[in-house]
């Protein structure tokens, strides 16, 4: 008996093998990424992606080169006893006091480290020294970085070409969260990125902001979920730029934030139902995922007046309000434009 139930057992586990075989009920996981082209990719527009493109010229891959004097091996009680935090520790910021005939060259050269390095870690720092004057010294291949506004730890890591693991892990994070004045130690930037930060004399480049604050809010505010900038992507591992800001708008009037000219009112594919206006001297407004759309191409509309409805129209997953500007069709920063 025990011989027929194990035989009709093994007949029973070959059919469903065959079914899930010839049937496939589940589907793989996508890993190959010339596959993965739906919503993100060189060939699809920033209107079918939705407000988002696909970074091509400011994205990289990370190379590490590993040298081993001599092959040691380890027993599992040499591995379990292993200190990440000895691996990841951040080394001191040290003083170093000028004296005749020091020039940053020969500074950088006392102290084993690259001139790029020692200009980092002492933002504004002129060739003319004077003597005793103190000069930050880092006795490693690293930068001490001062977290701005507008920072996030994928764009510091992005501005420096580094890990962004490896950032996490030297300066002890649990998250992502950073604060405005919160200082980080990047390891091992590239010598590029360190001469792209700075300026003769070790200046920080400061950009240039033409921004006017004369744009109305589109609706009632409350808040942006999603905000203006690169976000990295899980699968496609590079830059995602999102061209505009997405802003909590369920089923509320959409308003024009400036006064204009209609130039587009319809659907797009990533869109969904999107108006445009031309508002003069190159600005443009987008306003994408709406429901309802009160206006047409060539209307002259005012500053405040109803256009709309919002909605989830398009590529979204709830209702809000996708929400750009652009100048001569660059997308920029509303938040910079803004009036609240």
């Amino acid at each position: 008996m025990r011989e027929v139930f194990r035989i009709f057992t093994i007949i029973i586990a070959a059919f469903i093998t065959m079914l899930i075989v010839v049937f496939k009920p589940y589907k793989s996981e996508v890993v190959n990424l010339q596959k993965f082209t739906e919503y993100y990719s060189e060939e699809t527009t920033v209107e079918e992606a939705g407000g988002f493109e696909l970074i091509t010229g400011n994205f990289y891959t990370i190379e590490k080169e590993y040298k081993i004097e001599k092959e040691v091996a380890l027993k599992v009680t040499d591995v379990e006893n292993i200190d990440l935090k000895k691996i990841y520790e951040i080394p001191k910021l040290e003083s170093y006091v000028v004296s005749t005939g020091d020039t940053l060259g020969n500074i950088a050269d006392k102290n084993k480290m690259s001139l790029e390095i020692l200009k980092a870690n002492n933002p504004g720092i002129s060739n003319e020294l004077k003597i005793g004057q103190k000069i930050n010294i880092v006795k490693a291949n690293g930068v001490f970085y001062k977290v701005k506004k507008g920072d996030s730890l994928f764009k510091i890591a992005l501005n420096y070409k580094v890990d962004v693991e490896d950032l996490r892990k030297y300066n002890d994070l649990r998250n992502d969260n950073i604060r405005v004045g919160q200082e980080l130690f990047v390891s091992n930037p590239s010598e590029d990125s360190l001469k792209r930060l700075t300026v003769k004399g070790g200046a920080k480049k400061k950009p240039t902001v033409t921004n006017q604050k004369n744009f109305g809010m589109p609706v009632k505010w409350a808040g942006v979920t999603s905000p203006y900038g690169k976000r990295f992507h899980p699968v496609l591992k590079r830059y995602i730029q999102h061209a505009g800001i997405d802003m909590r708008a369920r089923y509320v009037p959409l308003m024009a934030s400036k006064e204009g000219t209609i130039v587009f009112a319809g659907y797009m594919t990533g869109y969904g139902k999107i108006i445009k206006i031309n508002h003069g001297s190159g600005y443009e407004t987008r306003s994408a995922h709406l429901e309802k759309m009160y206006v047409k191409v060539g209307d002259k509309v005012k500053a405040g007046q109803v256009i709309g409805k919002t909605g989830m129209s398009g590529r979204v997953t709830g209702p809000h309000l996708h929400f750009e500007i652009r100048k001569n069709g660059a997308a920029n920063n509303p938040m910079n434009y803004l009036v609240r």
